[in-house]
């Protein structure tokens, strides 16, 4: 059976997995009765395009208490009464496309701005699959986003990341081992419905050093890896690539 490319069934096929679910935050389809319910369940969700880029239509929202919701669509805030306001305002941002809602994972943060992790995952034909490269993004001044592009963010290596963060407790390198088997064990049960080779995945640490799989790409934007002063990571991705004959692309 072959899915959709979009991330709601990227989703649910890693979601397929007994070994991955427990590490995938909560998603679904976003409508009216699953926006409340979300927000009901986890208090903080993330709405986005099934098949958006770059953080385009990235939205965030909070709930404030007494019956009001604070949405966040890059440097803007708006609050609202009730999740109907809330989610008609959400459905004009939207402008006509689908969306998923998902739980927020409270991610770990580097001078207070949130962090994330791009891993990628690649497999030469015949072998199997490899972590590649790994760098973290570190959101913009006043962005929840991490992505590069859309909030003014920057890249550093997964190490100066993880030292620079508020993280306490946990061990860098195991860590590090965590993210990298369930980076592989994503890549592996992906292919089962979908003919690839390489993987971009977005992958969250939470503020207490557990590790999500946020979602999955399959024509990641390897030119993030070029922002890094070691590029060893870079010409690694790319000679997969170059043997696998596909190009990153925008994301």
């Amino acid at each position: 059976m072959r899915y959709s490319r979009s991330k709601y069934w990227k989703h649910r096929a890693m979601m397929k997995s007994a070994a991955l679910a427990p590490s995938l935050p909560e998603t679904r389809r976003c409508s009216r009765d699953a926006f409340r319910s979300m927000l009901e369940r986890h208090r903080h969700v993330i709405v986005k395009p099934v098949g958006g880029w770059g953080g385009d239509g990235v939205v965030s929202v909070s709930t404030e208490g007494d019956g009001r919701y604070e949405v966040r669509s890059g440097k803007s805030r708006r609050t609202f009464e009730g999740t109907d306001s809330a989610y008609t305002y959400l459905r004009r941002l939207s402008k006509g496309r689908s969306h998923i809602v998902q739980q927020r994972i409270p991610l770990a943060t580097v001078n207070g701005k949130p962090f994330d992790l791009r891993v990628m995952v690649q497999r030469k034909k015949g072998s199997p699959w490899v972590v590649t490269g790994k760098l973290a993004k570190v959101a913009g001044p006043g962005f929840l986003i991490t992505n590069v592009r859309r909030s003014g963010g920057r890249v550093i290596s997964y190490a100066a990341a993880f030292r620079r963060s508020n993280l306490r407790g946990a061990s860098m390198t195991e860590t590090e081992r965590r993210i990298d088997a369930l980076a592989v064990a994503a890549a592996e049960q992906l292919e089962r419905y979908y003919p690839v080779r390489v993987c971009g995945l977005d992958v969250g640490l939470d503020d207490k050093g557990g590790v999500w799989i946020i979602e999955a790409n399959f024509t990641p934007y390897n030119g993030l890896f070029l922002k890094l002063k070691d590029r060893s990571m870079y010409r690694r991705i790319m000679a997969y690539a170059k043997q696998d004959n596909r190009k990153g692309t925008k994301k």
